[in-house]
């Protein structure tokens, strides 16, 4: 073969490959050449194959890789959304605790307001009852109280209510601890209990002349009625002579007794009272006891009961 010949048919070679692998394969194949394009249909299939496998495959790694990061952007969506309701609901913890702070703090301002209204009161209470037993129920005056409380009147009425409120405390106080001291005089010898209760009174007023005076000497403004509760407690403290008298009179009837035990403390009340009175002519203690004791003795006997000094005798 020629040289013409051989270079001719190196170039039918060469171009079908050329048409398949060349960068541009743009040119459209010569119609002499179908034989051969044919030929290496097969070959050019596996090439194409091969090719499409080449590009395919980065086609399916992306695609991979999309989806793994469309994984990891929901993964992430999903932990930036745990995320968001974690911060949600520490923001609702937080205000909870906010909330529960102020609650406590509204709570302990409360507490310290009832505390300073607590100790204003006790003070003004304590500074009324002094000015009533060291100089009696008609010197007690609310400015002197208020100033000596360092507050206002108006804070004294808030308190009280009115100024008959300070009193009615005040004796209340002082009738709750002369009950006190009644009960505890010894019961087992209803005759030494009669003794016994008029010894404990003399002794109690003595000590709170003016506190008890303030009991039975204060009168409401505008004629307004004692209240009821001061009035049952004077009256439980008179009825603690009904017993002593029923174990000594027991054909006696409830409304004798009641009466009997009614005088009879009112009258070593009005002893007393006048006894310790500082304007007139003041009986000393001991020789007001024996009045007292004296008392007793002619009441017990009128009503057919031997006094303590016939007894022991």
């Amino acid at each position: 073969m020629g040289q013409a010949a051989k270079g001719r048919e190196a170039t039918e070679q060469a171009e079908p490959a050329a048409l398949v692998t060349g960068p541009g394969a743009v040119r459209p194949p010569h119609p002499e050449r179908g034989a051969a394009l044919g030929e290496h249909a097969g070959n050019v299939a596996g090439i194409r194959d091969a090719i499409d496998r080449g590009h395919d495959e980065p086609q399916q790694g992306a695609a991979k890789s999309a989806h793994k990061g469309c994984g990891v952007i929901d993964e992430g969506g999903g932990d930036i959304n745990s995320e968001g309701l974690h911060f949600a609901g520490l923001r609702v913890n937080l205000n909870n605790v906010h909330m529960s702070s102020l609650k406590m703090n509204n709570v302990q301002e409360e507490s310290l307001r009832d505390q300073k209204k607590s100790r204003r009161r006790l003070q003004i209470l304590e500074i009324a009852r002094r000015i009533i037993a060291t100089k009696g129920l008609r010197s007690l005056k609310v400015r002197d109280v208020a100033e000596a409380a360092g507050c206002s009147v108006g804070s004294v009425y808030n308190e009280f209510g009115d100024f008959d409120g300070v009193i009615l405390t005040v004796n209340r106080e002082t009738v709750q601890a002369l009950t006190v001291r009644l009960r505890g005089v010894p019961a087992q010898d209803p005759v030494r209990q009669l003794y016994g209760l008029a010894a404990t009174y003399l002794e109690f007023f003595a000590e709170h002349a003016n506190l008890l005076r303030s009991l039975f000497e204060h009168r409401m403004e505008d004629d307004r009625p004692y209240p009821d509760d001061i009035l049952q407690m004077v009256m439980d403290a008179f009825a603690l002579m009904h017993p002593p008298l029923v174990r000594l009179l027991p054909d006696a009837d409830d409304v004798k007794i009641a009466l009997l035990s009614r005088t009879l403390f009112s009258a070593v009340h009005g002893i007393i009272s006048l006894g310790l009175e500082e304007r007139m002519v003041a009986v000393p203690p001991q020789m007001l006891r024996q009045q007292v004791d004296q008392f007793v003795d002619v009441h017990l006997t009128g009503l057919g009961i031997a006094p303590v000094g016939a007894r022991s005798s």
